[in-house]
């Protein structure tokens, strides 16, 4: 593009391109930046793409607290398997599909997020907090679904783990409202 085409696409849109001055709706000349163009595409942005936003750190915290778990509770402390039951053989190829799953969502959420930062439309508060929000479903899930439906596994395996099963939804559900939390005011403040 030649410098002139430069200079009547600036000043259609309002900018001055050599002195930093633009109009604003009243056709009142005021100070215009750069920076702040890209502001406003960066907020337009990313409320086109909210959606994305979420879903990708719902991902990325289902991903990396499903990793977090398994090398923390089942490899390190050895508290408990996926899925405890028919012999190592079974026990070992339940790790392997829990950490490949785990992995998969990870690395597809950084995927996404990846494709939301060359769009100028990544949210770092709003994919914090839908991370928050992925690693407390994540722990609810495996409460719920996995230890008392189907019975699998338990926290620790103890005469009476009341008390770690208690404490890992506890920690679910602070993960949950903790994330919520900061999703709401990532929509508030728009940052």
């Amino acid at each position: 593009m030649y410098a002139h085409q430069q200079r009547l696409n600036a000043w259609q849109n309002g900018y001055n391109w050599k002195n930093g001055y633009g109009r604003n709706s009243e056709g009142v000349d005021r100070m215009v930046s750069a920076e702040r163009k890209t502001d406003l595409t960066t907020a337009r942005n990313r409320r086109v793409h909210t959606s994305r936003n979420f879903w990708a750190g719902l991902l990325f915290g289902a991903g990396m607290f499903s990793v977090l778990e398994q090398s923390i509770f089942h490899f390190f402390l050895q508290w408990h398997h996926f899925y405890e039951g028919n012999g190592p053989q079974a026990i070992l190829t339940g790790e392997g599909i829990y950490q490949v799953i785990g992995w998969a969502l990870t690395v597809l959420s950084l995927w996404i997020a990846a494709d939301l930062a060359r769009r100028k439309a990544f949210w770092p508060a709003r994919f914090s907090g839908s991370a928050l929000i992925g690693g407390g479903v994540l722990l609810i899930f495996d409460s719920l679904v996995f230890r008392l439906l189907l019975n699998l596994h338990t926290v620790r395996d103890i005469g009476d783990p009341v008390f770690y099963e208690s404490l890992w939804l506890g920690t679910a559900a602070f993960l949950f409202l903790l994330g919520w939390s900061v999703l709401r005011n990532a929509s508030k403040d728009g940052d």
